[in-house]
């Protein structure tokens, strides 16, 4: 028979302690059924403080702590539990969980311990607690005894098989003097971020991070572009950083966000700034979620998003400015000298005459070398640096409908000196009314 089953009240009914006990038992389950069913891992602390001072003696306490257990039952310290007494932690302790515990309660297991010992299994502590009518116009107070929550400090090492655990802390190690070192980057399980400080501390860094790259890439696409592929990836990477920032900053006002909601919120960023960032495209496989261990959590989650979002995004398709010079001449000024060794380059040609008559005959055509060279090379009827059409346009610069692509061949003579020369020269010989020219430099992966 259940535990935890109703109580049938009748007429005539001879009241005993055990029916008031069973009716307790009946409403705690009943609350802690449906607490768990409005959301998953409804368990955990929810406001943490540890005693700093009594770590440099050796000992490990709380100033506060509230929460919900496994079980459902809600906990205040010390507002209404008593502080669990604080834990001497042995001189050789390293790499060892704190967990905060109470008794798991056992069908016709005793829950109070009426002598009050410390170190009793009992669920409950007793206490008296003196309370004043609210009703009565006397108002006259009375003591009654009271059970609360045995609350107590354990370590991994100890036996935990008859006891509710919540890590709250982590022990790097004890010192020589006996002080405890904790681990500031360890995340109690918990049902509120603002309780875990690495979880807090990260969602303010997230919002920098996030409004940080969004100003950015706003700056950037605000100054007027090439609508090219390049554009396009940054508009739709400024959209997701703008739908997320808000998100991020709502998520610094409320209270009581779940650190479940907030994985799920933190692995789906991920996902949609691996489709700009990582060069598979792909996110990382993530551990699962645990709630037992929030760091492992969390760790490779927190460590990927700060990738993503400190990586300097460079535009692929840098555009280069032709000049018209004379005696059909132009002339790029390649501001960045590392693009000649680390990009392709694509001269774009647009002409009235027809694509066919522009692809076969303006390699022929036309020169293009360093700018202090051109003339030799157009005097001289030196191939230059040899032009090789493309079937396709690259994806990484605008299409434009009649235009016919070129690529500029690296491994022409010429080209090895362009990296001491003040730009790039285009010099066209044949005839191309409405002739327009784009240089592009392309950087490669």
């Amino acid at each position: 028979m259940s535990w935890e089953s109703k109580v049938l009240w009748s007429e005539g009914l001879f009241l005993q302690p055990q029916h008031f006990q069973q009716a307790d038992r009946y409403m705690e389950s009943q609350l802690g059924g449906l607490a768990g069913r409005i959301r998953p891992y409804g368990w955990g602390v929810s406001e943490l403080k540890i005693n700093e001072e009594m770590l440099k003696t050796g000992q490990f306490a709380i100033s506060s702590c509230s929460g919900v257990t496994h079980d459902g039952s809600v906990f205040r310290v010390p507002e209404i539990e008593d502080q669990p007494p604080s834990l001497e932690v042995p001189s050789t302790i390293k790499d060892c969980i704190v967990h905060l515990t109470i008794p798991i309660r056992r069908q016709g297991a005793l829950e109070v311990d009426m002598t009050g010992a410390e170190l009793s299994a009992a669920r409950l502590r007793p206490a008296e607690l003196e309370v004043t009518d609210t009703i009565g116009t006397g108002r006259k107070p009375a003591t009654m005894a009271v059970g609360k929550l045995r609350l107590q400090f354990a370590l991994d090492v100890d036996d935990l098989s008859d006891r509710l655990a919540i890590p709250i802390a982590r022990i790097i190690e004890v010192k020589s003097d006996n002080e405890i070192v904790l681990d500031t980057g360890f995340v109690p399980s918990c049902m509120d971020v603002r309780a875990a400080r690495p979880l807090h501390s990260f969602l303010n860094e997230l919002e920098g991070l996030l409004n940080h790259r969004a100003t950015a890439l706003a700056g950037r696409l605000t100054q007027g572009g090439t609508k090219g592929a390049a554009e396009i990836q940054d508009f739709l990477l400024l959209l997701t950083l703008n739908r997320v920032l808000p998100q991020v900053r709502h998520m610094l006002a409320i209270e009581n966000l779940h650190p479940e909601s907030f994985y799920r919120f933190c692995v789906a960023v991920t996902g949609e700034l691996a489709t700009f960032i990582d060069p598979k495209m792909r996110p990382p496989d993530f551990p699962p979620y645990q709630h037992h261990d929030l760091t492992k959590s969390f760790s490779p989650v927190i460590r990927q998003l700060r990738q993503y979002l400190s990586a300097v995004l460079e535009q692929n398709a840098i555009s280069i400015p032709l000049e018209p010079r004379k005696y059909g001449i132009s002339v790029g000024l390649i501001a960045d000298r590392k693009l000649i060794t680390t990009a392709g380059f694509v001269l774009a040609v647009t002409s009235d005459a027809p694509a066919e008559n522009v692809r076969r005959h303006f390699a022929g055509q036309s020169k293009i070398g360093p700018v202090e060279e051109i003339r030799q090379l157009v005097n001289s009827a030196l191939p230059g640096i040899t032009l090789r059409p493309l079937p396709v346009a690259p994806r990484q610069i605008p299409y434009t409908a009649g235009s016919v692509y070129f690529e500029l061949d690296p491994k022409s003579q010429y080209w090895g000196k362009m990296t001491t020369s003040g730009g790039i020269a285009v010099h066209v010989s044949g005839t191309y009314p409405g002739l327009k020219m784009e240089l592009w430099a392309i950087r490669q992966n």
